[in-house]
C-alpha cells in the first residue's frame, strides 16, 4: 500500500522511493541527528528501519512519508504514524536531517499528518514519545498542542508521552472562505483533477487550462461562493457554486444556483469530505434564496456521476458535446 501524497505551502509528503535509501543512511550516521534515537546506525539498520516506515502502511493502513522540500525536490527527512505491536498508543513523530533544522519544517509536517489522521482515519488522540533530554522535539510537541502526560516505559526504555485528543467536530476539517490568495493552489488542484480524466477522453484530448487569473477572479466576485478544507495546512478539497445567470454554463435561471467546482484530493477519497462540502453548497445555496441547483460533468466520469446519484441529483437530458470539455458530458439537476 502506498501513502497518499499530502502537500503543504512548502513540503511534500511522498511514498518512500529508493533512492531515498541513501538520504535516510546518511542522516542515520549523524550524530546530531541520532542523539535521541539510539546513535548511529549502519547502512544495514538504516535501511530496515527505512523499510519498517515504508512497510508499515500495508500493514496498518497508514504510517510514514518521506518529507520533501516543493522548492528543490530535496530530502529532508521522514514524519508520519506508527502503531506497532506493544505501542502505547498511535504515534505521531519525525526525524529531519540536521541540514534541514530551524525552519519549521517539522512542525508543518507533523501538522499535515496529524490533519489527516484526525480527518482520513478518524483517530480519537495521538502520542509523541519523546525522552526528556530532547528539548527542541519537546518545542515542536507544543507547537503541534501536545501535552506531555509524563513518564512511560517504551520498549527502548523511559520516554515521556506526550499527548493530543482530536479536536471536536468540524474543526480537523478546518473548513473555511477561499480568498484571492487561494487562487493559485485551487487552480493547480483542478488542473491536477482536470489531468485524470484523459483515462476517459478521446484520442488527442487535452484538458481546458485553468489559469490563476480565471480563478482568482471568481474569488474576487462577490457572487460565487468557495469553500475549502485545509486540515492540517493541507488543501484537501474545495466546493464552489454561483448563481446561474452569468455562469458559463447552465440554464440561466435566477432561481438555480449553478455547482462549479468540487474537488476532493486523493488522500482523503472515501472519507466524508465531499458529501460536507457539498452540504456547505446545498446549505449556502438555500440561504441566498435558491430553489434548484445544477451541474454539468464528463458523461464517462462514473465515480462522480454515482456520487450525484446518492445526493439526490438526477440528469436534465441525455449526454451532449461539450465544446470546452472537448468530450460529451452530462447535466444533473436537484431541487433545493
Amino acid at each position: 500500500m502506498l501513502p497518499p501524497r499530502l502537500r503543504t505551502s512548502r513540503l511534500l509528503l511522498r511514498e518512500f522511493r529508493p533512492a531515498d535509501v541513501e538520504p535516510h543512511a546518511a542522516a542515520s550516521r549523524d550524530a546530531a541527528a541520532q542523539r535521541f534515537l539510539g546513535g548511529v546506525k549502519t547502512p544495514y539498520e538504516a535501511f530496515t528501519n527505512l523499510a519498517t516506515h515504508a512497510g508499515h502502511w500495508s500493514l496498518r493502513g497508514y504510517g510514514g512519508w518521506v518529507v520533501e522540500r516543493l522548492e528543490d525536490s530535496a530530502y529532508l527527512g521522514r514524519v508520519g504514524l506508527f502503531g506497532p505491536e506493544g505501542w502505547p498508543g498511535v504515534e505521531v513523530g519525525w526525524k529531519l536531517a540536521p541540514e534541514a533544522w530551524g525552519n519549521g519544517y517539522a512542525t508543518e509536517a507533523a501538522a499535515a499528518a496529524m490533519g489527516w489522521a484526525w480527518t482520513a482515519l478518524g483517530l480519537p488522540e495521538l502520542i509523541s514519545l519523546i525522552v526528556p533530554e530532547n528539548a527542541p522535539s519537546q518545542r515542536v510537541a507544543t507547537r503541534l498542542g501536545e501535552v506531555n502526560t509524563g513518564p512511560i516505559e517504551t520498549p527502548f526504555g523511559t520516554a515521556d508521552r506526550w499527548r493530543i485528543r482530536r479536536p471536536e467536530g468540524d474543526a480537523p476539517w478546518a473548513f473555511r472562505d477561499a480568498t484571492i490568495d487561494d487562487a493559485p493552489r485551487l487552480a493547480a488542484l483542478l488542473r491536477a483533477s482536470m489531468e485524470g480524466f484523459r483515462a476517459f477522453s478521446p484520442p488527442g484530448w487535452e484538458p481546458p487550462h485553468t489559469p490563476d487569473s480565471e480563478l482568482a477572479g471568481m474569488l474576487a466576485d462577490p457572487a460565487p461562493r468557495c469553500i475549502l478544507s485545509e486540515p492540517g495546512g493541507v488543501l484537501a478539497g474545495h466546493v464552489a457554486w454561483r448563481p446561474s445567470i452569468g455562469a458559463r454554463r447552465g440554464p440561466q435561471d435566477p432561481n438555480t444556483a449553478y455547482l462549479g467546482q468540487i474537488y476532493v484530493e486523493p488522500a482523503w477519497w472515501g472519507t466524508e469530505l465531499a458529501t460536507k462540502l457539498m452540504s456547505f453548497a446545498f446549505d449556502g445555496a438555500r440561504a441566498t434564496g435558491f430553489k434548484n441547483m445544477t451541474l454539468i460533468t464528463p458523461a464517462f466520469q462514473g465515480r462522480a456521476r454515482r456520487f450525484y446519484e446518492r445526493l439526490g441529483f438526477t440528469t436534465t437530458g441525455p449526454p451532449t458535446d461539450d465544446e470546452r470539455f472537448g468530450m460529451p458530458t452530462v447535466e444533473y439537476a436537484i431541487a433545493l
